[in-house]
């Protein structure tokens, strides 16, 4: 009499174990140099300060709206040194004064009235040593966006949910057919 073919318990795992590697959402991670094995993840929240540049064949300047300040960097054009001693008057909608000067050629001005979105065009007056220059810039001030809804946190993705249930159910044939073996076995011993 033959015997039918039986699968051991461990061989029957493997199979049941591969389709779930294979198709698993880890399998973009084996991606190596020079492959992509997927869409290029957009960053979730890059929220960067405000800011403006501008310049002119002497002087480079970045204005950063940081809280309720406009911070203005000043440095020269041909080794990027700061420019110290400079007097900058900024002058644009709800905004005029002189910014007053910080360490490292870093310049100051109380600017609440750009904290709202919008788009506020600047004009500076830069006055260094003998050198006068005149330069516009635009700050652009986005939208803060709004914090994700709880009901959008909590939706999961459906391969996730099938990836669960495949694997409970590879685990319960699995146990299943360790539970026949042990059944045969003893009824062959006895």
């Amino acid at each position: 009499m033959t015997r039918p073919f039986v699968l051991p318990t461990w061989a029957a795992a493997c199979v049941m174990a591969s389709p779930l590697a294979l198709f698993s959402p880890s399998a973009p991670v084996i991606a190596h140099e020079g492959h992509d094995h997927g869409v290029a993840a957009k960053p979730t929240d890059v929220r960067l300060a405000p800011r403006f540049e501008v310049r002119n064949e002497d002087v480079e300047v970045v204005g950063v709206l940081a809280d309720k300040n406009l911070l203005i960097y000043l440095d020269h054009v041909s080794d990027n040194r700061p420019v110290q001693g400079a007097q900058i008057e900024v002058e644009g909608p709800g905004i005029k004064g002189v910014a007053s000067a910080m360490p490292d050629g870093v310049y100051q001005l109380p600017a609440a009235a750009l904290a709202p979105a919008g788009r506020y065009p600047l004009t500076l007056t830069i006055q260094a040593g003998e050198s006068v220059d005149l330069l516009a810039a635009t700050l652009e001030v986005g939208e803060v966006p709004a914090a994700a809804s709880a009901e959008e946190n909590t939706k999961r993705p459906w391969w996730l949910l099938a990836g669960i249930s495949l694997l409970v159910l590879s685990g319960g044939l699995v146990a299943h057919r360790l539970r026949r073996e042990a059944r045969e076995r003893a009824i062959h011993h006895v």
